[in-house]
């Protein structure tokens, strides 16, 4: 890729979304299990989807994006030692089956406060519940999400911050209660400055709920997956979504299905719109 773009007379920001997009396509092979020079075209399909429902992309991103992943392999088509046939590019054949006309988005259905509540209600597991409160009042994405660590959360609970010494010891939340910090420059985080976050009432408990039985194994991240008590992934979160609003807000003809990215839509409509 660094060969490759180094023969390109483009500019900083060119460069980075090369960058970025080869970092979310290793990232899209590592969940299938696939080397990421080694695509077929349900792979790149697969990735059209991630782009669009996981990531919430626009067509014209997703078309740059597959711009970007088409350079490198078309390079590599160059070199004698390639094992696929010139003719073979899953890229292109996965854009000529997959309907990526720029039509108007579909807007999410428009929930009031009551329908989301009513359906914050019904989740039943405390980490789940926690998922979808901090992103519909944070507005974070779910990379963001699984990126948080105890250090980057301060919640003025006592028997929390006995319990765990590293929680609120970022340099960053010094002097600040109840107080959440989310850094620009990790990896999967898209925003181009930090951000410290305030955390209400409503959201410190549900986080309070969870960090009383969430596993001590010394792991940094503040929300933990289920069966591996691992870092978490961003897709999984998006299931967590899915569960909770489908299928009654899943995809129809006039609305775009309700997943992770719906938290960030909410929550950037209200401070826009309503605020």
């Amino acid at each position: 890729n660094e060969e490759r773009l180094s023969t390109k007379d483009i500019s900083e920001s060119a460069y980075n979304e090369y960058q970025r997009t080869f970092r979310e396509w290793k990232q899209y092979m590592s969940q299938v299990d696939r080397h990421p020079a080694c695509p077929n075209e349900e792979h790149i399909k697969g990735f059209i989807d991630y782009l669009q429902e996981d990531r919430g992309n626009a067509v014209a991103t997703v078309k740059n994006r597959l711009m970007y992943l088409n350079a490198p392999y078309e390079y590599w088509q160059d070199d004698a030692a390639f094992p696929h046939p010139t003719d073979y590019n899953p890229i292109q054949l996965a854009k000529d089956t997959v309907n990526l006309n720029a039509e108007e988005p579909k807007e999410p259905p428009r929930l009031t406060l009551d329908e989301l509540r009513n359906v914050v209600s019904y989740i039943t597991h405390i980490r789940d519940r926690a998922f979808v409160v901090i992103q519909l009042k944070l507005g974070l994405r779910a990379s963001e999400v699984c990126n948080i660590k105890l250090s980057e959360v301060h919640i003025s609970n006592s028997e929390l911050l006995n319990h765990y010494d590293e929680m609120g010891s970022s340099r960053r939340l010094q002097g600040r209660e109840n107080t959440l910090y989310i850094p620009h420059n990790r990896e999967r985080n898209k925003s181009r400055r930090p951000r410290l976050l305030p955390l209400d009432g409503e959201l410190r408990g549900a986080l309070v709920r969870y960090l009383l039985i969430r596993p001590d194994n010394n792991e940094p991240w503040l929300l933990l997956s289920k069966n591996r008590r691992q870092k978490l992934r961003h897709k999984d979160v998006n299931q967590v979504w899915k569960k909770a609003f489908h299928p009654k807000y899943a995809e129809t003809e006039d609305h775009r299905a309700v997943t992770s990215h719906f938290g960030r839509h909410y929550f950037t409509t209200y401070w826009r719109v309503q605020e």
